[in-house]
């Protein structure tokens, strides 16, 4: 697949109905291509919807992929809906699980998207979408980055995962690793030495930096993150 230039993207703010009948804003960037391509539902971290996250899902779709970027936090304040989507990850369901499915099947109707292949991908927060989300049988492949892992990941699609070793979430990495394993999940999992919690966010936020400078566990890695992607990239083309 060859890679399409940002120029050539069709970038747009849409608005999706969920369950319950809410107007959930998202960012939509995609090749502008006629022809259908895989659609890819991509699931921020904690910090919400900012330039960094438009900008992946921007270098995503330059790849071939109709990028989806639903704002979740859409819902009510920063602080509540993060409070709020943190305990959904834990139990594995409620209002936020819902409206990612309804995003995604939102996407999957569109006229540029494949409805057969779409994928999952997320960093932190979103990666542990992702990988709850991998088992709903909705998606051919999910991507977490950096993200927690449920307690089983048994019916999963296929995983490809990316994890630093020098971050917080460096155990979940391990138990992500022996549940694929245990559940025989075709997937490509790979920690990085030396990179720490957010190695994909270029520049990393005000806070990051601040944490990265006190615990050397975060922050932006170029070698880790360019490996990741490309990762990705062959995963998604085998398997999507």
């Amino acid at each position: 697949m060859n890679p399409v230039k940002a120029a050539e993207l069709t970038r747009s703010h849409e608005h999706f109905p969920c369950s319950d009948g809410f107007s959930m804003p998202a960012y939509v960037s995609r090749p502008s291509s006629p022809a259908r391509v895989p659609g890819l539902l991509f699931i921020y971290e904690i910090f919400g919807m900012n330039d960094e996250m438009t900008r992946v899902a921007d270098d995503l779709a330059s790849e071939g992929y109709a990028v989806m970027l639903p704002d979740i936090f859409s819902r009510g304040s920063w602080f509540a809906c993060v409070r709020k989507v943190m305990s959904e990850l834990k139990t594995g369901k409620g209002q936020g699980v819902e409206d990612l499915i309804d995003a995604r099947n939102w996407l999957a109707k569109q006229s540029y998207v494949d409805s057969e292949r779409v994928a999952v991908m997320g960093l932190c927060m979103g990666g542990g979408f992702a990988l709850l989300l991998g088992k709903t049988g909705l998606f051919r492949v999910s991507a977490p980055f950096y993200g927690q892992v449920p307690l089983s990941m048994e019916g999963s699609c296929p995983v490809v995962a990316s994890y630093g070793a020098k971050d917080w979430l460096a155990a979940d990495a391990e138990r992500l690793k022996s549940e694929l394993e245990v559940h025989r999940i075709p997937h490509d999992m790979k920690v990085y030495p030396e990179a720490g919690h957010g190695f994909m966010n270029q520049p990393a936020n005000g806070f990051m930096k601040i944490v990265g400078r006190l615990t050397g566990k975060s922050g932006y890695q170029l070698e880790a993150a360019a490996d990741a992607k490309q990762r990705l990239m062959n995963f998604l083309r085998e398997h999507l």
